[in-house]
C-alpha cells in the first residue's frame, strides 16, 4: 500500500518552560510523545524553531513566556498548534491573539494532556489512508446533503472522468509537469501510456497522493488530463481480468498499523470503505503506518482482499501488474469500495479482512439523484464543487468554481449555477458582498435568458435573503425570502424542501422581529414538510432542530431546548466531520445555554473547543470567531474577571465591525453585553448609561420599528436609574418601554414580563408595596394564560410576590408561595438546580426576616449543598450564601461562627479575583460587625478601614457601598468613646449620601439616627433629639411602612427625653409605639405589654393615677392571657398597682393587690428576700394608713387590728426603730382608749 514518507511532513513537538517546574511537565508529556524538545530559554527555543521549515510545530509552554511571545510574535505565529498551561490557577487568564494559534489555556494537567492527545489522534486521522461511509438506510434516505471524503473521492472519480481532454488541459498539465516534477515525461508522454508514467515516476506519483490527500484542487484541476488518461488505462487493463474468466481473487498485504490507525480501524468494522488515493498492493514488501506522526508503537497486521468481479461491477478497477514488473503488485483505481468484513488475531497476527463491493457506485448514485432532486440538470462538475462547498472546504470549493468558469469555453458548464456556487462559497467564507455580487450576477442571467429560468431564480433570491440577515438587513432579506416563496408555491409542491427552507427563513426573522410565538409556529411547519419529504433524518431537520431550540432559548425554555439541541447534533454527527461548521454551531448554543446554567466549566471548555475548530474553518477575524470570543469574555464576566473579559469583549467587537456595519444589530447586543458589565461588574454607572445611551441612539436610527429591542435598551437604563435611587427617572424609561411593548404585542404578551418585572421592583424599592403587588399579580396573570400551572415561569412570578409580602412582613403567605415555587422546580425541573438553590436561599431570607433563624439557617445549608452541586467552588452564589449565613449565625449571637462563614465568603471572593472584587467590601464590612457585636472594638475598626481603602482604591464611585462604610466606622467609634472623630466620619457619610444617593432615605434617616446617639452619649440631649427628630421625620414622610425603624427612632427620642430629664414629653412617643404595635404586631405580646407598663409609669409621675392603673391591667389582662406563668412580671404590676391605690387611699384595694403580690414572690422566694422585705414594707405601711384612717372614723377596734398587724410586719422585717416605737404608741393609746370605755 502506498503511504506518504515521514521526512515529507513532520511534527515538531516542543516544551518551553520555567525550569524549576519543568521537571514535573517532563513526565506527563513524555508520556504523550518522547519526541518532545525541552527549552527553558525562550532565545533557544526560538532558534531551534527558525531552523525548521516545511514541518508542523505543537508547542507547550508557560504563561510565563506569554508576554515574551506577544513581542516575537512573528516567529510564534509558525506555531500550528499552542497550548499554555498556568501552574498558578490564580493567575489563569483568558488570552486570545488572532496571529497565535492558540488550541487552549488550560490551569488543570489532566485536561491539558487530555487535549494535546486529542488533537494529535486529530492529525493522525487526517493522514489515514481510510474514509468510511456508514450505509445504514441510505436507499431511504436523501444524501443530498451528506458530505465527507468517502462521496467526495467517488464524485471526484466521476468527474475526472468527464472532464474535456482537449489541448488545453493537456497543455495545463504540460505546464505544470515542467514546474513541479522531478523526472520530466512531456517529450515522450502518451495518453496511452499514463499507468506505465505513474509507475515509473515516484515524484508524480507523491504528487498525486498528496493532493488527494489534502483535497488540493489547484494540483488535481492541472493533473485532470493525466488522471483522466490512467483512469482509462486503468478500464483497459482490468477488461483484461474480467474477458480471462475468472471471477474470485484474494489478495494478502503484510503492514504495520499504528495503535491508533488500528482502533480507527477496529471502530469502523462492517462499514464501507475506499482509500484516499490509489491502492498498491505489493506482497513482497513490508508496509509502514500511515500515522502523520511516528511512533515506534506499531503492530503488525495483514491486510486480506476478496474481490468477486460479478459483485464488483464494471466500475470498481483493479489491475495485476505482475506482468509489468518484476515485482508481484496489483493497483486499485481510485473509486474502488470495500467492506470491512472483520478483525481478528490468528497466531499472534491480526488479519484485517476487507471486500470489494460496488456499493459505492450505487450511493454515489443515490447522491446524484437526491441533488437532482433539489437543483434539476446540474451537472456532475458542479454537484463536485457544492459538495467541497458542504464539506467546509471553501477554498478549494472557490478555486475550482473558479477554473469551470475560465475553462467555460471547453466544459460547457451552466454559468448561472457557476456564479451562484461561487457567491455560496463567499456566503459560508463571511465575504458577504463578494457573495451578493455573484447571486446578482447568477439572478441577472436566469432573468434575461429566454426562456426565463424563473423556477431556477426561487433559490437565487434565497440566497440573497440569507446574505441579507447576515447583514442585518433584516426588512430586506423578508422581501427577498417573500419572492422566493411565491415562487416556490407556483412551481413546487406544498410539501417541498424549499417550501420548509422559505419558512425557516421566515422564522428567523420573526425571532429578530421577537414574534417568537410566530416563529415557533412556523419553524414547527417547516419541520413537518421536512419530515414528511426526507421520511428519515437530514441536514435540513437537524437545521430545523437547531432554529427550534434557538427560538427556545429566547423563551427562556432550557429543557425542552436542549432536547432539540441533541436531536440536531445526532444527525450532524451521522452527516458530517468534527469540525463541520454547523457542529461549531449547534455547540456554540449549548455552550451558551450551559453559560446561562453558571455550568462555567463545561462552557468554557466548549467554547474552547468550537474556537479551534472555527479558526481551522476561517481566517484571522471571522466573525463567528468573534462571536465564540463573546461567549469566553461573558464566561469570565461572570466568573468575576471583568477586566479580562472587557478586554476580549474589546477585541470581539473589533473583529465584529470588521464584518458587520456600525449599525448592525449584533453590534447592538455587544453594546449590551459591555455595558452590562460595566453595571453589574465594574459598577460603573457614568459608563454603563453611556454605552447603552449608544445602543438606544442605533436602535431608535436604524432600526426605528423594532420596538422589543427598543424597549430592551430602554429598560437597561432604567434599571441604571433605579440602581441609582433615581427612581423617578426610572419608571419614565421603563414605561416608555412598556408602552413601546404594548403597541408591538398585546396588553398581556409573555414579552411584557420583563418591563413589569423592573417597574415592579422600582415600586418594591419605594417601599410602595401594593402597588408593586398588583404588577407582579399582573405577571403571574399573564404566564397562567401562557404556561400550565407547574411551569417555571409560574415559579418565578410566586417568587416576586412573596418578595412583596416579606417586605410587608407577610411572612407566612411569603413562605407559603416560595415553598410552591419550590415544589414545582423539585417535581417538574428537577435538573435545574441552580433555581432550586435560589428558591431555598428565598425561603431562607424570609424566614431571617421573620427572626425564625435556626429555620432560616437549615434553608441556607440546604442552598449550599444544592449550589456545591451545581456551580463551581468560587461561585458567587456560594460566596453570597456564606455571607446570609454569617447574617443568620451573627442574629443568633453565635459570633465566632458567623465569623467562620464571612471567611469563608471572603476566600471565594478572593479567588475570584485577587485585585479587585468589590464583593469583598460588603463581606469585610460584615466581619467588622460580628466583631463590633463582640465588643472587639479595635478588630472591628481594622476591616472597616480595609473595606474603606478598598472602595477607595477599586471602587470609588459606588458611593453607596462607601457610605455605608463611613456609617459604621463612626458606629465603632462612638463606641469606643471617641465622639468627635465619630461625628466626623457621620458627617461624611451623611453628606456623600445626601449628594449622590439623596432618595436613599433609610441610609440617610441611619446617618442622623446615629449622629443623635453621639450627642446623646456626650451629653448634649437637646442636639441629639433634633437628629433623632429629622431622622423620624424621614421615615414618617418617605418611608411610613418601615415600622420596625420607626419604633426604634421613637424609642431613641424616648431616650434622650429621659437622659434630659423631660420624662412626662415621651407620653406622645410611646403611645405612638403602642399604637404601632397593636396595629401591626398584635401576636407581638411582650412588646406590647412593656409599652403599656411604660406608659403606666409615664401616667404615674403625671399623677395621672386612674390612667396608669388602666394601663397596667391592660398589661396584666394580656400576661394571663399570653404569657401566665411570668409571675415575676405579673406580681410586679399587682405592687405598682398596690401603690397607687394607697396614694389614692383605697386602702382595701392598696392592700388585696400588694397581698396578691405578696403571694406570688413567697411562692418562688425566701422570707428574708430583698423583694419580701420590700412588699411587706409597703403592706405595713398601707396597714397604719389603714389604721389612722379608721381611728379617723372613730373605728378603734379596726384600727387597732391594723396597728397590730402593721407592727407585727415591722418587728420582723423593719430595722427603722422609729416607725415601731410610733406603732408601739399608738397601740398602747388605742387600748388604753378601749379598755376606759369597757369600763365605763
Amino acid at each position: 500500500m502506498e503511504m506518504s514518507t515521514i521526512d515529507e511532513e513532520q511534527m515538531n513537538f516542543i516544551c518551553l518552560y520555567p525550569e524549576n517546574e519543568i521537571e514535573d511537565l517532563k513526565t506527563h508529556l513524555y508520556e504523550i510523545n518522547n519526541s518532545f524538545r525541552f527549552h527553558t530559554n525562550i532565545q533557544s527555543c526560538i532558534k531551534f524553531m527558525e531552523l525548521i521549515k516545511n514541518e508542523k510545530i505543537l508547542l507547550v509552554t508557560s504563561d510565563f513566556y506569554i508576554s515574551q511571545m506577544l513581542s516575537h510574535v512573528d516567529i510564534f505565529h509558525e506555531v500550528n498548534f499552542l497550548y499554555i498551561y498556568y501552574s498558578n490557577k490564580d493567575q489563569y487568564k483568558y488570552i486570545f491573539h488572532e496571529d497565535l494559534n492558540i488550541v487552549g489555556i488550560y490551569d488543570k494537567i489532566s485536561l491539558l494532556i487530555l487535549s494535546i492527545e486529542e488533537q494529535i489522534i486529530l492529525i493522525n486521522k487526517q493522514f489515514y489512508q481510510w474514509t468510511f461511509f456508514n450505509e445504514e438506510n441510505y436507499l431511504k434516505r436523501d444524501l443530498s446533503r451528506q458530505a465527507n471524503d468517502f462521496l467526495w473521492i467517488h464524485l471526484f472519480h466521476r468527474v475526472i472522468t468527464q472532464f474535456p481532454r482537449d489541448k488545453q488541459a493537456k497543455q495545463q498539465l504540460m505546464d505544470y509537469v515542467r514546474l513541479y516534477l522531478e523526472e520530466n515525461f512531456e517529450e515522450e508522454y502518451e495518453s496511452n501510456d499514463a499507468l506505465y508514467c505513474y509507475r515509473k515516476n515516484s515524484s508524480l506519483q507523491k504528487v498525486i497522493y498528496k493532493a488527494l490527500q489534502t483535497k488540493d484542487i489547484d494540483r488535481l484541476y492541472h493533473l485532470r488530463y493525466f488522471l483522466s488518461d490512467l483512469s482509462e488505462c486503468l478500464s483497459r487493463e482490468h477488461q483484461q481480468i474480467v474477458e480471462s474468466g475468472e471471477e474470485n481473487f484474494v489478495f494478502y498485504q503484510e503492514m504495520k498499523l499504528s495503535k491508533n490507525e488500528f482502533n480507527y480501524l477496529k471502530e469502523n468494522q462492517g462499514k464501507l470503505l475506499s482509500t484516499k488515493g490509489y491502492l498498491f498492493l505489493n506482497s513482497l514488501s513490508k508496509n509502514v503506518t500511515t500515522e502523520f506522526i511516528q511512533n515506534k508503537d506499531l503492530i503488525d497486521v495483514i491486510l486480506q482482499i476478496e474481490c468477486n468481479l460479478k459483485e464488483m461491477g464494471n466500475n470498481h478497477i483493479f489491475i495485476d501488474l505482475t506482468r509489468l514488473n518484476e515485482k508481484e503488485e496489483i493497483l486499485f483505481d481510485l473509486n474502488t469500495t470495500f467492506r470491512l468484513e472483520s478483525i481478528h488475531e490468528d497466531r499472534q497476527i491480526w488479519l484485517i479482512k476487507i471486500i470489494a463491493t460496488n456499493d459505492g457506485e450505487l450511493i454515489m448514485e443515490k447522491y446524484i439523484e437526491d441533488t437532482h432532486r433539489h437543483i434539476e440538470n446540474v451537472s456532475i462538475s458542479i454537484i463536485f464543487g457544492k459538495l467541497m462547498c458542504d464539506m467546509n472546504e471553501w477554498n478549494q470549493s472557490q478555486k475550482y468554481f473558479e477554473f469551470l468558469m475560465n475553462d467555460l469555453s471547453s466544459n460547457h458548464e451552466d454559468l448561472a449555477w457557476i456564479e451562484h456556487s461561487m457567491g455560496q462559497v463567499h456566503h459560508w467564507k463571511g465575504e458577504w458582498n463578494e457573495a451578493r455580487i455573484f447571486y446578482d450576477r447568477a439572478y441577472d442571467r436566469m432573468i434575461k435568458t429566454d426562456p426565463i429560468r424563473m423556477k431556477d431564480s426561487a433559490l437565487v433570491l434565497t440566497s440573497i435573503g440569507e446574505v441579507l440577515h447576515l447583514q442585518g438587513h433584516y426588512e430586506e432579506s423578508y422581501e427577498f425570502h417573500e419572492k422566493a416563496l411565491a415562487i416556490i408555491k407556483q412551481y413546487y409542491s406544498p410539501n417541498h424542501a424549499y417550501m420548509a427552507n422559505s419558512l425557516e427563513n421566515n422564522a428567523r426573522i420573526h425571532r429578530r422581529r421577537v414574534r417568537n410565538d410566530e416563529a415557533l409556529i412556523v419553524l414547527g411547519e417547516a419541520l413537518k414538510i421536512r419530515e414528511e419529504y426526507y421520511n428519515d433524518f437530514h441536514v435540513d431537520i437537524a437545521m430545523n432542530f437547531n432554529q427550534i431550540g434557538n427560538t427556545l432559548l429566547y423563551q427562556g425554555d432550557y429543557n425542552e431546548m436542549f432536547g432539540y439541541l441533541n436531536r440536531a447534533m445526532s444527525i450532524y454527527e451521522k452527516y458530517y466531520q468534527s469540525d463541520h461548521i454547523y457542529i461549531v454551531k449547534n455547540l456554540q448554543t449549548i455552550a451558551f445555554l450551559f453559560r446561562q446554567q453558571e455550568k462555567f466549566d463545561e462552557s468554557f471548555n466548549i467554547y474552547q473547543r468550537i474556537l479551534r475548530m472555527a479558526r481551522n474553518l476561517y481566517p484571522s477575524g471571522h466573525f463567528i470567531i468573534a462571536e465564540i470570543l463573546l461567549g469566553i469574555a461573558n464566561i469570565r464576566n461572570k466568573q468575576g474577571m471583568y477586566d479580562e473579559s472587557l478586554e476580549l469583549c474589546q477585541q470581539a467587537v473589533t473583529m465584529l465591525m470588521s464584518y458587520y456595519s456600525s449599525a448592525h444589530l449584533h453590534i447592538f447586543c455587544l453594546l449590551i453585553e459591555i455595558g452590562d458589565i460595566q453595571l453589574y461588574e465594574k459598577v460603573n454607572y457614568a459608563k454603563a448609561l453611556e454605552v447603552y445611551q449608544q445602543a438606544l441612539t442605533m436602535l431608535e436610527t436604524y432600526y426605528s420599528s423594532y420596538a422589543p429591542h427598543i424597549a430592551n435598551i430602554l429598560n437597561r437604563i432604567g434599571n441604571v436609574k433605579r440602581i441609582q435611587n433615581q427612581n423617578t427617572e426610572a419608571l419614565d424609561y421603563c414605561k416608555r418601554a412598556l408602552k413601546l411593548q404594548e403597541d408591538y404585542f398585546s396588553s398581556d404578551h409573555i414579552q411584557l414580563t420583563p418591563t413589569i418585572i423592573i417597574i415592579a421592583h422600582i415600586f418594591l424599592t419605594q417601599g410602595n408595596y401594593d402597588d408593586s403587588l398588583v404588577l407582579y399579580e399582573r405577571v403571574l396573570k399573564i404566564c397562567q394564560n401562557k404556561y400550565p400551572s407547574d411551569h417555571v415561569e409560574i415559579a418565578a412570578s410566586y417568587i416576586s410576590i412573596a418578595g412583596v409580602l416579606k417586605e410587608q412582613e407577610k411572612y407566612n403567605e411569603a413562605i407559603s408561595l416560595q415553598k410552591k415555587a419550590l415544589e414545582i422546580c423539585e417535581k417538574n425541573y428537577p435538573s435545574d438546580r441552580l433555581t432550586i438553590a435560589h428558591y431555598l436561599t428565598h425561603i431562607a431570607t424570609t424566614l431571617c426576616a421573620q427572626k425564625t433563624y435556626n429555620d432560616a439557617l437549615e434553608f441556607y445549608q440546604q442552598s449550599i449543598k444544592v449550589y456545591e452541586e451545581c456551580v463551581s467552588q468560587n461561585s458567587k452564589h456560594i460566596a453570597n450564601n456564606f455571607k446570609s449565613i454569617g447574617d443568620t449565625l451573627h442574629a443568633l449571637k453565635k459570633y465566632d461562627e458567623a465569623l467562620e462563614a464571612y471567611e469563608q465568603a471572603l476566600l471565594i471572593e478572593r479567588e475570584r479575583n485577587v485585585s479587585n472584587n468589590i464583593n469583598m467590601v460588603n463581606t469585610l464590612n460584615n466581619i467588622g460587625n460580628v466583631l463590633f457585636s463582640q465588643n472587639k472594638f479595635d478588630q472591628a475598626l481594622e476591616f472597616y478601614q480595609q473595606s474603606l481603602t478598598f472602595s477607595e482604591q477599586f471602587d470609588s464611585l459606588n458611593y453607596t457601598t462607601m457610605s455605608t462604610t463611613l456609617w459604621n466606622i463612626g458606629n465603632v467609634l462612638c463606641a469606643q468613646k471617641k465622639y468627635t472623630e465619630a461625628f466626623t466620619f457621620q458627617q461624611k457619610s451623611l453628606n456623600m449620601r445626601e449628594t449622590y444617593d439623596p432618595l436613599n432615605y433609610k441610609q440617610i434617616a441611619s446617618n442622623f439616627n446615629s449622629m443623635g446617639t453621639i450627642r446623646n452619649n456626650e451629653g448634649n440631649y437637646d442636639e441629639a433629639l433634633i437628629h433623632y427628630q429629622k431622622a423620624l421625620a424621614i421615615y414618617e414622610n418617605h418611608c411610613p411602612s418601615c415600622i420596625q425603624d420607626m419604633i426604634l427612632y421613637l424609642n431613641n427620642i424616648i431616650i434622650a427625653l429621659n437622659s434630659s430629664g423631660k420624662s412626662a414629653e415621651t407620653l406622645n412617643y410611646r403611645e405612638r409605639i403602642l399604637a404601632i404595635q397593636e396595629k401591626h404586631y398584635p401576636e407581638s405580646y411582650t412588646d406590647i405589654i412593656n409599652s403599656l407598663i411604660k406608659i403606666g409609669h409615664v401616667k404615674y409621675s403625671q399623677t395621672k393615677l386612674d390612667d396608669a392603673i388602666d394601663y397596667y391591667s391592660r398589661a396584666i389582662v394580656l400576661l394571663k392571657e399570653f404569657d401566665s406563668t411570668n409571675h415575676l412580671q405579673i406580681a410586679t404590676i399587682f405592687y405598682w398597682i398596690g401603690i397607687i391605690r394607697n396614694r389614692q387611699r383605697s386602702f382595701d384595694r392598696a392592700i388585696e393587690y400588694l397581698e396578691y403580690c405578696l403571694k406570688i414572690r413567697e411562692a418562688s422566694l425566701s422570707p428574708g428576700e430583698s423583694d419580701i422585705v420590700l412588699i411587706l414594707s409597703y403592706l405595713s405601711e398601707t396597714q397604719q394608713a389603714r389604721s389612722e384612717c379608721y381611728e379617723y372614723l372613730d373605728q378603734l377596734k379596726m384600727a387597732l387590728v391594723y396597728y397590730e398587724r402593721a407592727l407585727s410586719i415591722y418587728v420582723q422585717y423593719s430595722s427603722n426603730s422609729y416607725e415601731r416605737e410610733t406603732m408601739e404608741d399608738n397601740i398602747h393609746r388605742l387600748s388604753t382608749i378601749l379598755n376606759n370605755l369597757e369600763i365605763q
